[in-house]
């Protein structure tokens, strides 16, 4: 097959199309997105390609494939993935953003738009059990074997692996927050009453907060869930939003109207750009993680062309270029970064042998019944 060379001086010159299949959402990048990329150019890396001094990649000419991917941080990541993998490949990628929910919903009523999706943990194991994901071919990912093994295969065998690790905590601004926070049990405080914003239950890092709150009570999920609602309502007096929007929360932050967010350390890696009064706070009760990853539906028409987009994602030249861009944590374990590149990130052996991981059997079990409760308890947010 015929190959083309991805350089490291190849200049992102293709524009993305950023239209739906089906009523999509268009990407914004949140503010600081420029600076963030300076840091990456600054450390001599261009247009997404660091380290190699090339890749080569099957030729694709003439080929699309339709992709369902987060809007966040949407103009850094066609910098570092979308341009380079059409200009190195030929291909055309038609790119659809939205929330997880939404996308979600939209793959399920119809799958035949979509080949690849790009989407948190919690959302895999939904398109799983709804028997949409398709099997990967490991022996085409040239890549798999340099990542961590708890992201080859999530899911198990012939699922698609993890390309970042995340973790969940608590960002609070110190210039108008009363008091120090330090531990889960802290966001129940009186003084910090209408002036937090976390995760609705149906979001990405939903259920990572529910197993964090049920920790923190000594409570077990899938048990003692009434126990654990009931935690979430005592917090309700000081929960100004229930956020299904990540961006959206940031901005309430950098206006003033929370004080603190309940959010994943990408997500303040956005933030931080704003203000320097924004503290991270990795709570002293336990840091849950979650990841997101990178899957075929089933019925993708080009699967070859998939395939090598999945392991595209996983390359040194990407994984190095999203670091360093502040976009994802890297799950290769050749992907060296300094202290402060690697600063808010779920980064390294010894941050990753720690983290705690929801059990997906027992929120898949319950995540229906879950979301009810939810509702009703929160009907007024």
């Amino acid at each position: 097959m015929k190959k083309r060379l991805l350089s490291v001086a190849l200049a992102a010159v293709m524009a993305l199309p950023l239209s739906a299949c089906q009523g999509s959402d268009k990407a914004e990048a949140p503010s600081g997105g420029n600076e963030a990329s300076s840091s990456a150019e600054a450390a001599g890396v261009e247009a997404g390609n660091a380290g190699d001094a090339g890749t080569e990649l099957p030729s694709f000419e003439g080929q699309e494939l339709r992709i369902s991917t987060f809007s966040f941080n949407a103009e850094l990541v066609q910098k570092n993935i979308y341009d380079p993998f059409m200009e190195a490949t030929g291909c055309k990628l038609i790119i659809e953003t939205g929330k997880n929910a939404e996308r979600v919903t939209k793959i399920k009523e119809s799958p035949e738009n979509y080949d690849v999706v790009v989407i948190g943990d919690a959302f895999i194991a939904d398109l799983i059990d709804a028997d949409l994901i398709d099997t990967v071919d490991t022996a085409n990912l040239s890549n798999l074997e340099a990542v961590y093994d708890n992201a080859k295969a999530p899911f198990g065998e012939g699922y698609g692996p993890a390309y970042s690790f995340n973790r969940l905590g608590i960002v609070y601004d110190k210039s108008t927050c009363p008091i120090e926070i330090t531990s889960w049990a802290d966001l129940w405080n009186p003084e910090l009453a209408d002036s937090i914003a976390i995760p609705d239950i149906t979001t990405t890092s939903g259920p990572l907060m529910y197993y964090s709150v049920a920790k923190m009570a000594g409570l077990t999920p899938g048990k003692d869930d009434d126990g654990i609602l009931a935690k979430f309502e005592e917090l309700k007096p000081n929960i100004m939003k229930t956020y299904t929007s990540a961006n959206d929360t940031i901005t309430m932050l950098n206006q003033g109207e929370v004080s603190v967010a309940v959010l994943l350390d990408y997500s303040y890696t956005a933030a931080q750009s704003a203000s320097d009064d924004y503290v991270w706070v990795d709570p002293s009760e336990g840091v849950y993680s979650g990841f997101n990853a990178v899957n075929i539906i089933k019925g993708c028409k080009n699967k070859e062309l998939a395939e090598t987009f999945v392991d595209f994602y996983l390359s040194k030249e990407v994984q190095l270029a999203e670091a360093l861009d502040g976009v994802d944590a890297p799950v290769r374990t050749d992907v060296e970064l300094t202290p402060e590149q690697a600063a808010n990130f779920t980064y390294g052996k010894e941050m990753i042998d720690n983290l705690l991981i929801p059990d997906w059997s027992v929120i898949n079990a319950n995540k229906a019944d879950w979301i009810a409760k939810w509702n009703e308890l929160f009907s007024v947010q």
